[in-house]
């Protein structure tokens, strides 16, 4: 019996890069990498956690700079839908994991069954990236449009959260997601929003687990 892991092992090519994004099924890979160095990879990651972690287990991770592609991006996830459109919320690196997807071939998400579903469920926030100036006024939109948001808090220390360019985080809840499409082209068409934890149209592919335990692959297709 096949574990998410090692299903996400039989997409890999010898000598391609590919990028670890968050998450623990993420971890678990990159646990499985360490043990076939004959695979020869390049490995980058948009996760200060992720690139500690990897470096821990000796494994090298390049700067994304330093490569012009990217063969697959393994990622985590909070919540993803029939459509494999994804929020991908508490992490709060949104933007970086963004940027590595748009570099790569394929973006392939590792997700316990728990996080699939027919919908977005509305226990997962809408989280955007926004330039601290900016945080009233988007709170203030947020309730226009009859959200309620919230200017994250870091939970380690007595201060908001910050992304790793110093921005902040406003969580974003609905009583449901079915208008998500039309409420995150809103906000982040918002002056001062940098971008939203909303990704629709960049998944190709879903690695889980089935009714009996197995590693499955959910693509667009099926």
């Amino acid at each position: 019996m096949a574990t998410i892991a090692e299903l996400a092992l039989t997409k890999i090519y010898p000598q391609t890069t590919i990028s670890l994004g968050g998450g623990s099924n993420v971890y678990k890979l990159a646990q499985v990498l360490k043990q076939h160095p004959e695979l020869k990879l390049t490995l980058v990651s948009p996760s200060e956690y992720t690139r500690v972690a990897c470096q821990e287990l000796g494994l090298a991770v390049r700067p994304l700079n330093a490569t012009d592609h990217i063969a697959i991006a393994f990622d985590g996830c909070d919540a993803v839908d029939q459509s494999l459109n994804a929020l991908k919320s508490n992490g709060g690196i949104h933007t970086d994991e963004k940027i590595y997807a748009q570099a790569a071939d394929q973006y392939i998400l590792l997700a316990t069954p728990e996080k699939v579903g027919l919908t977005l469920p509305n226990t997962v926030q809408l989280c955007l990236e926004v330039i601290p100036a900016a945080v009233p006024q988007v709170l203030d939109r947020c309730r226009q449009l009859g959200l309620q948001a919230v200017h994250r808090r870091d939970e380690a220390v007595a201060a908001f959260a910050r992304t790793p360019r110093g921005n902040s985080l406003v969580d974003v809840y609905a009583s449901d997601w079915q208008a998500i499409d039309t409420i995150n082209m809103q906000l982040v068409n918002f002056n001062g929003v940098i971008s939203s934890s909303y990704f629709k149209d960049v998944v190709t592919a879903v690695i889980t687990l089935d009714q009996q335990g197995n590693a499955v692959e959910i693509t667009k297709e099926a």
